[in-house]
């Protein structure tokens, strides 16, 4: 691996060097004029001053500056432009020698009114903006399914799909790390992403190569959520959203903030009920103990998660350079999903010629998963100076009280009367403490040092009971011989090291990250307990070369991991259903990733290719367990790899019409390793999205998305393509404060998810679709100044439910 990294940066700066010309630079900051605080992702566009043409362009970053690099001698004007502020130029901008450095110093935009903002979100700020190691997604360019969450902005997006069942995945992979302003979430993945109403998002960032400040869980990358907290001036801002659907789903949200003087105060809440609802149709041949038995199931599956919370905050300003904040939140998280299937079963014993009778049953299955959580969280920075010298801390801690999960799953005649049934209860407490400590300190015009210490922690106590029906005397009673107790804690300390820097038209940032894990894992099951202590050094690269005509290339590498979770590890059974067991294995390992990418820029076209290599690859695995029942169990399998490319398209097809056009279609290997009747396995996996947004009126819009997914393989089987299309309508009512959205997700109910596996011993054919096209309605309205930055939406691919049964 070293000797091929190697030979990948000795390529890249031999190609690279000989292109490179001494070019001076144009460096400044830009600032809201009201609060003097750093405004990001403003466009700054360099211009000839007699010929008016382009000759430059790129963004202010998080604290504001921005570097204009290839400039030659001469006289220029510059204009600074952000969508809710005005325009500022500067028409005597000079370059005096090839290697000069101009600084134009503190570029102040005044924030424009509520009414001429709105007029101007309806324009063509781009949806995707590419920085050296990150995309940036413009949440108010995702029109579809008003009403909630983070999920539905990045449906669109390269590098993101939003799969069947509202899971969001990295190129074919779950194991991607939320933050929330720079800050790890506790909540994990989708779930993480959930938990954000899209109407408090500013932007979002997707990182498929982190650099070594973040953590390395998340093989895949990470998503950044950046949050609204600005305040426009005097008074309180806010929006407040609500939205219901036809699948009885509904939901608000809100936020309030206000700056006054050095302090800025912010208040949120949500309530939220999505509702997902499939037909479910399961054929299983299981081979035990000689024993065949065929089994078919058909019915409803239907999800309801219930999310409640509050969030409010408080920062201050002691000096214009020094600040501290502290952040509360109250939240109810529950999730609830039911069965209630057809069941049809033969079972047939060695040498026997024909069939037994089949039986009939109902099968009904609950499950209840809830939690209050308390969440504290206090943070200070501090800057030295304003060329981005500066430290920075943070603590965070959660409490999970009462957290309960409960599955139930019965057998019934079809007279009604219970053959069989179990029910279990997982009782716990879960704490999560963070801490960052980090520091910059910039040692020229061009470059900087990063460093910090952090630390993680999680702890999870509890204990699991179960409960089976005794037929003949029609009562339930308890299994001593599964009661468990367990605790669990996961501690990791880790220390990073990052260098930036840029040198003519060649900017590089190259990092190394140490972590020390120490995981203590305690049951009361013989045999359980494991203890792990690791050290792991981890390594990150970054570089870019900005060509003519604003092109450029990027190359990018990072080893990272994905540590098993909690409950992939949990050594006793648990149900879905009568028919479906699962389990958790104590001595699952982490997986360990090596990823490439060599990335291509020049609008309206953006191309990547990209490699990974992941040895201890995790996968869900199936195996008979009992006559009719299937065990389900988490295992390193063996290795995979992924090769290829990733491109998107904007384009603007006239004043009325834009164009986004998405996609990837990459070779996918993966290499069983243990016996379990899996296999080597290859496939091409593709996936596209066409999104269209129409301005019909300055107060209209009309979004439609054509999604199409390609099929995947594990190493037990395989899951079809399928193809779904979604509409939606918003009209601004009567002020631009008060907007509508009507939208329709899979209008044609095309949606279908077909899997196939395969073993020796075992076939599960599974199909699921949705129960019916689901249409919202959402209403969104702003008062006072609030700059509306994003719009709201729902997950419009959260589709099937059931896929892991």
């Amino acid at each position: 691996m070293k000797r091929t990294l190697f030979r990948l940066i000795l390529l890249t700066i031999c190609v690279i060097n000989p292109l490179i010309t001494v070019t001076a630079q144009i460096r400044g900051q830009v600032q809201e004029e009201n609060t003097g605080n750093p405004v990001d992702f403003a466009d700054i566009i360099l211009m000839d001053k007699d010929s008016v043409a382009v000759m430059a362009h790129t963004y202010s970053d998080s604290a504001g500056y921005f570097r204009l690099s290839g400039v030659k001698s001469g006289e220029y004007s510059l204009t600074v432009r952000l969508i809710g502020y005005e325009n500022v130029s500067l028409n005597a901008v000079t370059v005096n020698s090839p290697s000069a450095v101009a600084d134009v110093g503190v570029i102040r935009l005044k924030p424009l009114g509520i009414e001429l903002s709105e007029v101007s979100v309806e324009g063509s700020r781009r949806q995707i903006i590419y920085k050296l190691d990150k995309r940036i997604i413009d949440a108010s360019n995702n029109l579809m399914g008003s009403g909630g969450t983070a999920v539905d902005i990045l449906e669109n997006t390269p590098s993101v799909r939003v799969g069947a069942d509202g899971d969001v995945t990295f190129r074919g992979s779950g194991g991607f790390k939320v933050y929330i302003d720079g800050k790890p979430s506790f909540y994990s993945g989708t779930q993480a992403l959930q938990q954000i109403p899209a109407g408090q998002i500013e932007n979002i960032e997707i990182i498929t190569i982190p650099s070594a400040r973040h953590d390395t869980d998340g093989e895949v990358g990470m998503i950044n959520i950046i949050t609204k907290k600005r305040a426009a001036g005097q008074g309180i801002d806010g929006i407040v959203n609500l939205y219901g659907s036809t699948a009885l789903a509904g939901g608000a949200d809100f936020q309030m903030l206000q700056q006054r003087d050095r302090w800025q105060w912010h208040l949120a809440g949500r309530w939220n009920q999505p509702v997902r609802e499939s037909d479910f149709t399961q054929q299983k041949e299981t081979r035990v103990n000689g024993l065949l038995t065929t089994s078919a199931s058909d019915g409803l599956r239907r999800s309801k998660n219930h999310n409640y919370g509050l969030t409010g905050g408080v920062d201050y300003s002691f000096t214009p350079m020094t600040t501290a904040g502290v952040e509360a939140q109250i939240a109810y998280d529950k999730s609830t999903r039911t069965g209630d299937l057809n069941y049809t079963e033969t079972i047939s014993g060695p040498g026997e010629t024909l069939p037994a009778t089949a039986n009939n049953y109902n099968s009904i299955d609950n499950y209840d998963l809830h939690a209050t959580v308390g969440t504290g969280k206090a943070g200070f920075s501090h800057k030295f100076n304003d060329r981005g010298h500066q430290l920075t801390a943070s603590v965070m801690a959660v409490y999970e009280g009462g957290a309960l999960e409960y599955f139930q799953s019965d057998l019934f005649s079809r007279d009604g009367r219970r053959e069989q049934g179990h029910r279990a209860w997982e009782d716990e407490i879960r704490w999560t403490v963070r801490t960052n400590l980090d520091y910059v300190l910039p040692y020229s015009t061009t470059g900087r040092f990063e460093g910090g210490y952090q630390y993680h922690s999680y702890l999870e106590d509890g204990d699991y009971s179960m409960q089976f029906w005794n037929p003949a005397k029609q009562e339930f009673y308890w299994r001593d011989d599964i009661y468990n107790t367990f605790y669990f804690q996961r501690g990791i300390h880790s220390v990073y090291l990052v260098e930036a820097d840029s040198y003519k038209a060649l900017e590089a940032q190259i990092g190394l990250r140490g972590e020390h894990t120490h995981q203590v894992l305690r049951s009361s099951i013989r045999g359980a307990d494991r203890t792990v202590n690791r050290f792991e050094i981890f390594p990150s690269l970054h570089l870019g070369f900005s060509l003519p005509d604003e092109q450029k290339i990027t190359l990018a590498y990072s080893y990272r991991t994905n540590r098993p979770q909690l409950f992939y590890m949990e050594p006793y059974i648990t149900y879905r259903d009568y028919y479906t067991a699962e389990t958790g294995n104590p001595d699952i390992k982490p997986e360990y990733v090596h990823s490439y990418e060599l990335s291509y820029k020049k609008n309206p076209i953006q191309a990547s290719l990209f490699y990974r290599s992941r040895t201890d690859k995790v996968e869900r695995l199936r195996v008979p367990y009992e006559a009719g029942v299937t065990l389900d169990s988490m295992a390193n399998v063996g290795d995979d790899h992924s090769a290829g490319m990733e491109f998107g398209l904007q384009m603007s097809l006239g004043k009325w019409w834009d164009l986004n056009v998405n996609g990837n279609i990459y070779y996918y290997k993966v290499i069983n390793h243990i016996f379990s009747g899996g296999k080597r396995e290859t496939s091409t996996n593709y996936d596209f999205t066409i999104n269209n947004l129409f301005r019909l009126h300055r107060n209209t819009r009309i979004q439609l998305d054509g999604n199409f997914v390609g099929p995947s393989v594990t190493t037990q089987g395989r899951s079809e393509s399928f193809w779904f299309i979604n509409l939606a309508i918003r009209q601004q009512l009567f002020t631009p404060d008060l907007q509508s959205t009507l939208s329709f997700r899979d209008v044609f109910n095309s949606a279908r998810y077909r899997s196939n596996i395969t073993t020796a011993d075992l076939v599960s054919v599974t199909n699921i679709r949705p129960s019916y096209p689901v249409i919202m309605l959402s209403l969104s309205y702003t008062f006072n100044n609030y700059k509306r930055s994003s719009q709201q939406s729902r997950d419009n691919r959260d589709l099937f439910e059931g896929k892991n049964y």
